[in-house]
């Protein structure tokens, strides 16, 4: 895994067309119980947003998900990431793209961001690593969204830091009764972050939401006892009222 990833790093930086190509065909490939189930519960028209948007494989998926009526607003704090994901959303009228971190407060802050893998820039300093910190943007959804818009899923892949995303929406949550999340559930990375899984957990369950765990093309209820804190151990939450 680490020679791909090192592999997938350099293609990256010398040779993203290819690079491009085939992390999207991965993606389709490896993302297609979440594709299926993004296809069911998305509508022509419906209000998105892609929390940690890279270089806007799930973006351009979302844009043709919603159609030309609906709305996609894509989140990249990483400058090259987000410089890739305009080029991508040229012609995607329907995708606003935002140079930003989502977390619980707006403002200035700063991302950690890695040499290795273009997907594992964090908005919280790894305890286990040293890593070279640029200055970013942080939006809140509450500040980003007015009252009373309509927002009908939140896509959110943070890399742990999902948590603090979720404390800057309370009131875009509560205000849209129909509103569905699906989230990287990542235990290692949310304790890294500075936070325990249960407490993502009962935030999602507090706000009257079921907390739903993707297994192939099948959605069950989340099996707390399967849940382990490694690195190398994560799934997918799909959160509906």
């Amino acid at each position: 895994m680490s020679l791909l990833r090192s592999a997938g790093n350099k293609l990256y930086q010398h040779a993203f067309p290819i690079y491009r190509l085939l992390y999207s065909a991965y993606k389709n490939y490896s993302d297609r119980a979440e594709r299926n189930l993004l296809r069911r519960v998305l509508f022509p028209g419906a209000v998105v947003v892609d929390a940690g948007a890279n270089i806007g494989i799930y973006s351009s998926f979302l844009a043709r998900c919603v159609g030309p009526t609906g709305q996609v607003h894509s989140f990249e704090p990483a400058p090259e990431n987000f410089k890739r994901l305009c080029a991508a959303m040229r012609h995607s009228p329907n995708v606003r793209a935002n140079a930003a971190a989502v977390g619980e407060r707006g403002g200035k802050s700063q991302l950690y961001v890695s040499e290795n893998l273009n997907v594992d820039h964090r908005a919280y300093a790894p305890a286990t690593e040293s890593r070279l910190a640029i200055d970013i943007e942080m939006i809140a959804l509450d500040d980003y969204f007015k009252p009373g818009t309509t927002v009908d899923l939140i896509k959110l892949d943070l890399q742990g830091y999902e948590l603090h995303a979720l404390r800057g929406a309370k009131r875009v949550l509560s205000e849209n009764s129909e509103v569905k999340l699906l989230l990287e559930f990542w235990p290692h990375g949310l304790e890294s972050a500075g936070v325990h899984w249960r407490e993502l957990v009962q935030v999602l369950r507090g706000l009257g939401m079921r907390v739903l765990q993707l297994k192939i093309d099948s959605l069950i209820e989340l099996n707390e006892s399967e849940i382990r804190v490694s690195p190398d151990w994560y799934i997918n939450l799909f959160a509906t009222k």
